[in-house]
């Protein structure tokens, strides 16, 4: 940082002139604030609620097919990274390849699962 221009007066490079109460800010006086200001009107504001997670309104069908879907997609990624990376980095083509097509295989399960219930 440099220092002012010369013709600032109010800077001073000696430390003892300096007055650190003549940069602070007033103090908060918490009697200047009118109580009424913070008062919120309760029977004005509407609250919404959460639903009830108790209910159940999904058919089990549907649910059933959601959670197998979701299943199908995470081995599916799980199995075809696992064995990409078997393949590139160790160099076992057999059981990296084998992971591949395990990880295909549960993808296109899952999509052919996807598509046949949406097409319901």
């Amino acid at each position: 940082m440099s220092p002012p221009d010369d013709d600032d007066s109010s800077w001073s490079p000696e430390p003892e002139e300096f007055d650190p109460t003549s940069v602070e800010p007033d103090a908060f006086d918490p009697t200047s604030v009118e109580p009424d200001a913070f008062d919120l009107d309760e029977s004005g504001i509407d609250i919404p609620e959460a639903p009830d997670p108790t209910e159940n309104d999904v058919p089990p069908g549907v649910r059933r097919t959601f959670w197998l879907i979701v299943l199908m997609a995470n081995l599916g990624l799980l199995a075809l990274s696992v064995g990409v990376m078997i393949v590139v980095f160790r160099g076992q083509l057999r059981f990296g390849g084998s992971l591949v097509v395990l990880g295909l295989l549960a993808l296109l399960v899952g999509y052919f699962r996807y598509r046949n219930h949406r097409n319901r």
